[in-house]
């Protein structure tokens, strides 16, 4: 008798990937943590399941996890037999965690895939058979998988010109941080000029309103867009009337880098010493 206990992975950050789990399980509690010594490098690790299986997650550097639409050698995803993937599916979207595929229609069997902050995927499969040839039956899907993640990252890709004109319209020359919020990772960095980042969604967002705060108005204007893969980068001019009524112009340009579809770097390159 045997059976796989657990799996050890290696994360940027320990807590959103905590966060992802605990969503999907929320029965699944942190069993133990501390930190180690890696080959002379101190890690962070914690394990988090049930008294008989778990996930370990050490603290790791800012490398990119394996390219999940790519032939790659690495680990494709981690399988999960559950009970009730809508509710999954329910709690995850409600976090804010994008689908990344929607299994074929099966007679059988439903499965659905997400992808968690540190680049692994995740598969949710609901089985509606206890016949063992039933549930493994290999055919009888009924209709295609559906690549939602990845259509959501090429439409990015074709509308990058669209999604950073919507974001300023709607969002930066609204002053409207509840806007701004929705596009947002967890775990954003966001910087300004050569100041310090700031790093997390609701750090993000206090920065942001309170710079709202400091002017009557702005309004960008946006003159080029370019994307490359998760990234896209705009330029053009930004026209800015404090408080007392004045006013100040100055150029601008955005980086903004994508993860699961929202904004994970936001970098800002303006002179705004003389707000």
């Amino acid at each position: 008798m045997f059976y796989l206990e657990h799996v050890n992975l290696v994360v940027k950050d320990i807590n959103a990937t905590l966060d992802f789990i605990q969503t999907a399980f929320p029965d699944w509690k942190v069993r133990g943590e501390g930190e180690g010594d890696w080959y002379g490098q101190k890690r962070k690790w914690l394990h988090v399941g049930t008294d008989g299986q778990y996930i370990t997650l050490n603290s790791g550097d800012d490398a990119p996890n394996r390219d999940l639409t790519s032939n790659n050698p690495g680990l494709a995803h981690l399988g999960f037999s559950v009970d009730d993937v809508d509710g999954i599916t329910r709690r995850l979207t409600e976090k804010g965690y994008v689908i990344g595929t929607i299994g074929a229609d099966h007679p059988h069997r439903k499965t659905i895939y997400f992808t968690d902050p540190a680049g692994f995927e995740f598969e949710f499969i609901e089985y509606f058979s206890d016949d063992v040839s039933e549930r493994n039956m290999y055919g009888g899907e009924t209709s295609g998988i559906v690549r939602v993640g990845t259509a959501l990252k090429e439409d990015r890709k074709m509308t990058g010109e669209t999604f950073a004109r919507d974001l300023y319209r709607n969002a930066v020359d609204q002053k409207d941080v509840t806007e701004l919020g929705r596009h947002l990772a967890d775990d954003i960095r966001f910087r300004i000029g050569n100041h310090a980042p700031v790093i997390g969604k609701d750090s993000v967002l206090s920065a942001n309103q309170s710079f709202f705060d400091s002017i009557a108005s702005m309004s960008h204007q946006i003159d080029a867009v370019y994307t490359d893969g998760n990234t896209t980068i705009c330029n053009g001019s930004v026209h800015y009337v404090r408080l007392d009524g004045s006013e100040h112009s100055a150029v601008f340009s955005t980086t903004l880098v994508f993860r699961d579809n929202l904004i994970a770097d936001y970098l800002v390159f303006a002179d705004i010493s003389k707000l």
